[in-house]
């Protein structure tokens, strides 16, 4: 086959595992938050540990615990969030884990940055100090996200060809 197209690959790409918990842990935590189920919180912490194991799983999830509580109590609006599973990414989860990830790169201003996206300036200082110590958490188990934008994410992705017009008045 010629032209731009890529072949697939079954290869997970680094981090895409690390992203999709980060994803689904939130979505399944925030959920949780928005219809007082408990088992929502179940539902977390069963994929955190049948993927990590019951060890590992306690920090991370104590890790996601903290930062769901920083982003639904100081989110500026509602959190759009799609369905557990779903495999695309809404902006809110993008930015989500664009956050993490900037702490693990240890980029402070980026982080603060887009934490003033999701968050009133009163929450930013919990919301910052929660998503570093979750991104310090995943990095101690060898959980790293990766750079850039959510690899499953359309906001990241140019979609266009061309630069639009210059708009004329």
């Amino acid at each position: 086959m010629t032209g731009t197209y890529q072949t697939r690959t079954d290869e997970p790409e680094r981090g895409t595992e690390t992203e999709r918990l980060v994803v689904e842990g939130l979505r399944r935590w925030l959920a949780g938050y928005q219809t007082g189920s408990i088992e929502c919180w179940e539902l977390a912490w069963n994929l955190y540990a049948g993927r990590l194991g019951v060890t590992r799983a306690r920090h991370a999830v104590s890790g996601l615990s903290d930062f769901a509580r920083a982003l639904n109590g100081w989110a500026k609006c509602g959190l759009s969030l799609l369905p557990y599973d779903c495999p695309h990414r809404c902006a809110h989860e993008c930015l989500a884990v664009a956050l993490v990830a900037a702490w693990q790169r240890g980029d402070r201003e980026a982080a603060t940055n887009i934490a003033e996206e999701l968050v009133i300036s009163g929450g930013l200082p919990f919301t910052l100090e929660a998503a570093a110590n979750f991104a310090d958490t995943l990095r101690r188990l060898d959980l790293v996200l990766p750079d850039g934008p959510c690899l499953l994410c359309p906001h990241g992705r140019k979609r266009a060809t061309h630069a639009a017009p210059a708009t004329r008045h």
